[in-house]
């Protein structure tokens, strides 16, 4: 596995999540209700599913052309992603941190130029541990 420098404000996540301990919300297997981030603030159940079936998508992507994935997953599912390891990390601290971790890994692959060949088994990786970290979080894991 390719070591990646860790991103500033992953760092933050992952320490307030992990502060919050006992933080967490309820979310139904369908993905409706709402999840609950460290502090309080409230995360959409569906949010969260969209993005994992956004990911299903950019997984396809980057097995067809990984140079061109970049913008998709930073336009999609990036952002949520963090915020599923953010809420995951109160019932499974561990288990969030596969989650960043796969995904430094993916990011590193898809900044490179060109891709490395490994690229399609990192993002294949990356919906393994979405579907691990939804399952954490009580949402059903979309079929990819």
């Amino acid at each position: 596995m390719r070591s990646s420098p860790r991103h500033g404000g992953v760092a933050a996540i992952v320490v307030a999540a992990i502060a919050c301990g006992s933080c967490g919300g309820q979310a139904h297997a369908s993905g409706s209700g709402t999840l609950t981030l460290p502090g309080g603030t409230p995360v959409s159940a569906h949010d969260i599913s969209v993005a994992a079936s956004e990911m299903c998508t950019v997984d396809s992507q980057t097995h067809a052309n990984p140079a061109a994935v970049l913008r998709a997953f930073y336009a999609g599912p990036h952002d949520s992603l963090h915020l599923l390891a953010a809420v995951a990390s109160a019932k499974d601290a561990a288990q969030a941190q596969h989650l960043l971790d796969v995904m430094v890994a993916y990011e590193g692959a898809i900044a490179a130029t060109p891709p490395p060949p490994e690229t399609a088994q990192d993002a294949d990786s990356l919906v393994q541990a979405v579907d691990a970290t939804l399952k954490v979080v009580g949402i059903t894991p979309p079929s990819c």
